[in-house]
């Protein structure tokens, strides 16, 4: 089916407006029904990634010009009135009369010829004002809203690091995400790749081997043979760097508890070798599909993916067990916008009691000496620092290891765990602790 990229902008926003489910799926489910174009697609996903992200902020940019309250307008003239403030606010690559143009047409469509009358209203009375140069919109920095967090995290993140420091993390979240890039380095350098990607109009830069910093052109490396045979991989350095905690060397075995879709299970694959093994097990059918599936990018054949329920099901003994836990994923709002209207406080509740069941279950497994790293990509002490305490009071014949001689030190907070946190470090928000057995 033919359709546009703004369109289906709309339908995707309209499905996540409804259901609030995991964005990644909902555009999935969009792109099989459709069949778009791949530029539809890469448009589609820009502006559904940005607009989610600002959401508050153009609702209230909207009842502004609009003078009315957001609640006025239906599902589907939300979504059009969102996607047209967005380009006219934020996106010169589209001339402002094609997005009038085309969102009166949607409108119209979708909606009905009454409704398209007050979308071209509208927006054509956001072009007028914003041409007469003031800055009709500083007000709104003021409001709480400006920055898009949900009230319920607002609050903890005020609580926790203080009005200034909270607005320097939700400025951080409310940007897209830079690009970082792990190289296989048994396969090509990173100054190999840096003066590849240069070949393509890539800017790159080398953060901490095998890591590079790309600020765009993601579209591109997706298409090349770098990518496309696994000599380069999309990871978080500090993502990445969790991996490190393990100590692995050639030849190890590790398990991957809640492994999907795989990324660190593809760079311990690097690290151990093809004399070594990666079992990586997940609940996940459909995400170990797409573990499995990426193998016929990188090849990698000391990685086995297995379908294992991490809390009751048993698991080999072995000396290296990486735990990435499920968890609320505050600290990777900057990469995945939509989490933050899909959870809520109860979830950190629900989440804790899970991810506390998954450590005791799979510690079971590690030998005497061994060692076991639990992470999170959460900023919530709730999910890391409290899940460790409660921990060691129960498994008394296990340990803290606070020494990160591979670790950078400021990546180290006062207990001995890795911690980042976006505004400080300009990396995604991790946590991680390296526990063994005695």
């Amino acid at each position: 089916m033919n359709i546009d990229a703004r369109s289906l902008t709309i339908y995707i926003l309209n499905k996540f407006s409804i259901k609030h489910e995991n964005l990644h799926k909902i555009r999935n489910n969009a792109y099989s029904k459709f069949n778009p174009n791949k530029n539809n697609i890469a448009r589609s996903m820009v502006l559904t990634n940005e607009i989610i992200r600002k959401k508050d902020r153009l609702d209230m940019m909207i009842e502004v010009i609009s003078k009315r309250k957001i609640s006025y307008f239906n599902t589907a003239l939300k979504s059009i009135l969102r996607v047209g403030f967005y380009e006219i606010m934020y996106d010169n690559s589209v001339p402002q009369f094609a997005t009038v143009d085309s969102s009166v047409k949607i409108t119209k469509k979708l909606i009905s010829k009454k409704a398209s009358g007050l979308t071209n209203a509208v927006l054509r009375k956001l072009i007028r004002i914003n041409n007469q140069g003031s800055n009709w919109f500083s007000p709104l920095k003021k409001h709480k809203k400006w920055w898009s967090i949900p009230l319920w995290l607002r609050k903890r993140w005020e609580l926790r690091f203080g009005q200034k420091e909270y607005e320097l993390l939700a400025e951080f979240f409310d940007s897209p995400s830079a690009i970082n890039l792990r190289v296989d380095q048994s396969r090509i350098s990173c100054v190999e790749v840096v003066r590849l990607l240069k070949q393509l109009d890539i800017k790159s830069e080398i953060l901490l081997e095998p890591f590079l910093k790309i600020e765009k052109g993601l579209g591109k490396i997706l298409k090349t043979r770098l990518f496309q045979s696994g000599k380069v991989s999309i990871q978080d350095v500090a993502a990445g760097n969790i991996v490190y905690l393990l100590g692995l060397k050639e030849g190890d075995t590790v398990l991957d508890i809640c492994a999907a879709p795989g990324t660190k299970a593809l760079f311990m694959s690097e690290i151990i070798g093809e004399n070594g093994i990666v079992y990586a097990f997940d609940i996940n059918e459909s995400r170990i599909r797409d573990g499995k599936n990426d193998f016929k990018r990188h090849g990698k054949k000391n990685i086995q993916w297995y379908k294992k329920d991490a809390i009751n099901d048993e698991f080999p003994m072995t000396e290296k067990i990486l735990i990435d836990a499920p968890c609320s994923g505050t600290g990777v709002l900057r990469k995945k916008p939509d989490i933050k209207w899909r959870r809520s406080i109860n979830d950190i509740r629900i989440l804790t009691k899970i991810q506390l069941s998954i450590l005791n279950n799979v510690s079971k497994y590690l030998k005497i000496g061994g060692t076991l790293v639990y992470s999170t990509c959460s900023l919530e002490p709730e999910e890391n620092w409290n899940i460790i305490k409660e921990f060691l009071k129960l498994k008394p014949n296990f340990q803290l290891i606070t020494k990160h001689s591979v670790i950078k030190d400021e990546w180290i907070n006062n207990n001995g765990c890795f911690e980042t946190f976006p505004h400080r470090h300009n990396v995604d928000g991790m946590f991680a602790a390296k526990l063994t057995r005695v």
